[in-house]
């Protein structure tokens, strides 16, 4: 018989310590050194950009970072400068928010950075006070800094977003998000700027006209030249807007409409949710593990009642459970449309998602036509359709290829979606619908153009590529296409169809809601530590949480 041989034979101490120097997570004050880690490795955990904003000198000398001195002695390596304590202390605290937001938004505590790094989790006993929070302003500043010189470089079309939700201060959190797509299809997202208003002034309705002042000096902070469209809440939705960005499509949240639609159908069930929520509290006594809904969430509710002890209870009559199915039936399907949005939203580890507003709108078309076929839900299916009424949304169906058909559409509302894409497509090219003849020779000579991309046997081929690119109506013609992501279709054709490609690198960026998508089945729990946010932290975390998701802001460490 053999024995077990444990590989950790010290102990929880020695397991701590062999993580600690496996993974570079240090606790405050502490350093590689207190752990007996070789000094000729890097932690692998912290990137370039985490160490970028701080090797470099205090003064300002732009010289080499400053190196404690090789001493042998003990005390001697106990007089180290203040000076390199203080680099070595700020980028722990550096680790210890990179660890925090990367780690932790996979578990939906993405916002609630500054719980985790307060009240720790494990065994790593996080930062406190001040050095967490300069820390933290100290990497906010250093990536607006990357993400200015970055738009002012690429100058990317963007869509904007702004959503709005109360934090525990009695104030109401306003955030603007940038949405672009890159040169390579690649779909990109960070937030701009977050402001604060206090609830008596959302109370007074004067919260609007602050809003539009505010978006339209963060657009002028951030030179923003070409927005396409701005994604609100309905309420917002007014001609003061449209009048402020004459050039943008206002869209209202698509979430916050079938919200309000969904509140609808709660209030006319209303008798079934109160009795369910009695025979929800009946059985608490007995331990029965059931969940009560939550008054402002309505997908809780459609979870109270599909739990089968409340479903199949035989305290309901038979005209209360056939209501009861009938109002699941209507739920349902809009609850697994926006688990569709949620499940396909940015993922912290693989980047942003999809465009979403093509698969939103789409899906709804859908919903509501099997919502058609139900006579009990007759009554709600005219509201549904209200939020079908968005032009906008369609050309960006249009220009998605799992949806190019627009089946969902009158033949009228379907070339009117065409003809608006083909005016885009000609504005594009410089000039009206009618494409104009190539310019002669002596017309273009003041202007040389950049000649075109060459391989090393082009020379050897004295022939030109007679074949036209393809336009709107070859795209159409083309066979549809069962894509997870059409931007990567667009990625492989948008040499074939280059004029439509840059159309469809503006419209595809557009939100069809205006919060996180992964946030628009929330629970409570998850809303109460998001608005629970230091009001001193908003502004930082919600910028640092966002920017470190866009790879072009990663910061390569000076030489």
């Amino acid at each position: 018989m053999g024995a077990t041989v444990f590989a950790y034979s010290g102990g929880t101490s020695t397991m701590t310590r062999h993580l600690r120097r496996k993974h570079g997570i240090f606790a405050p004050g502490k350093s590689e050194q207190d752990y007996e880690r070789p000094s000729s490795t890097v932690p692998s955990f912290t990137t370039a950009m985490l160490t970028s904003f701080f090797d470099k000198s205090d003064e300002g000398g732009g010289g080499e970072p400053y190196r404690p001195p090789k001493c042998a002695g003990h005390n001697n390596v106990m007089a180290h400068t203040s000076r390199y304590l203080k680099l070595q202390h700020t980028r722990h605290t550096m680790q210890w928010i990179q660890f925090a937001t990367t780690q932790y938004t996979s578990l939906h505590l993405d916002a609630d950075l500054h719980t985790v790094l307060r009240k720790g989790n494990g065994s790593f006993q996080p930062l406190q006070g001040p050095p967490l929070v300069a820390a933290l302003m100290d990497l906010m500043q250093g990536q607006r800094t990357a993400l200015r010189e970055y738009m002012d470089a690429v100058r990317p079309p963007v869509s904007l977003s702004v959503e709005a939700w109360p934090s525990a201060s009695k104030c109401l959190v306003h955030v603007v998000t940038a949405h672009w797509i890159t040169d390579d299809f690649q779909l990109r997202e960070c937030v701009l700027d977050t402001m604060l208003l206090p609830a008596a002034d959302a109370q007074n309705g004067d919260d609007f006209s602050l809003v539009v002042t505010w978006l339209l000096s963060t657009v002028e902070q951030w030179n923003l030249l070409a927005v396409d469209s701005i994604t609100v809440k309905p309420s917002w939705s007014s001609s003061a807007l449209a009048l402020a960005f004459p050039n943008a499509n206002i869209v209202p949240c698509l979430v916050h409409q079938v919200d309000s639609v969904m509140q609808t159908v709660l209030s006319v069930y209303s008798s079934l949710l109160i009795k369910a929520r009695r025979l929800v509290l009946a059985a608490a006594p007995l331990n029965v593990p059931l969940h009560l809904d939550h008054s402002t969430h309505w997908s809780s509710s459609l979870s109270m009642v599909q739990q089968p002890s409340i479903l199949t209870h035989p305290s309901w009559t038979p005209d209360e459970a056939q209501r009861l199915h009938q109002l699941i039936s209507i739920l349902a399907p809009v609850h697994s449309l926006l688990e569709q949005i949620a499940n396909t939203s940015d993922d912290p580890n693989i980047g942003p998602c999809p465009p979403l507003a093509s698969l939103a709108f789409g899906l709804l078309h859908g919903v509501v036509k099997l919502l058609q076929d139900k006579p009990h839900a007759s009554a709600f299916v005219p509201l549904l359709q209200a939020t079908l009424q968005s032009p906008p949304m369609r050309r960006v169906c249009a220009l998605d290829p799992r949806f190019k058909s627009l089946p969902f559409l009158s033949p009228s509302e379907k070339q009117d979606t065409l003809d608006t894409l083909q005016r885009a497509i000609s504005s594009k090219r410089g000039v009206g619908v009618v494409v104009p003849p190539l310019p002669s020779p002596a017309a273009s000579s003041h202007t040389p153009a950049v000649p075109p991309p060459t391989s090393s046997w082009t020379e050897l081929y004295p022939f030109e590529d007679t074949q036209p690119t393809g336009d709107l109506q070859m795209y159409l013609d083309a066979a549809a296409h069962d894509l997870v992501d059409p931007l990567a279709w667009w990625k492989v054709h948008r040499h074939v169809y280059p004029d439509l490609a840059k159309v469809a690198r503006k419209l595809l960026s557009m939100r069809p809601c205006a919060g996180v998508a992964a946030e628009v089945l929330t629970t409570p729990d998850v809303l109460g530590r998001k608005q629970a946010i230091p009001t001193g932290l908003i502004a930082a975390y919600m910028f640092v949480r966002s920017a470190l998701r866009v790879p072009e802001l990663a910061v390569l460490p000076e030489k």
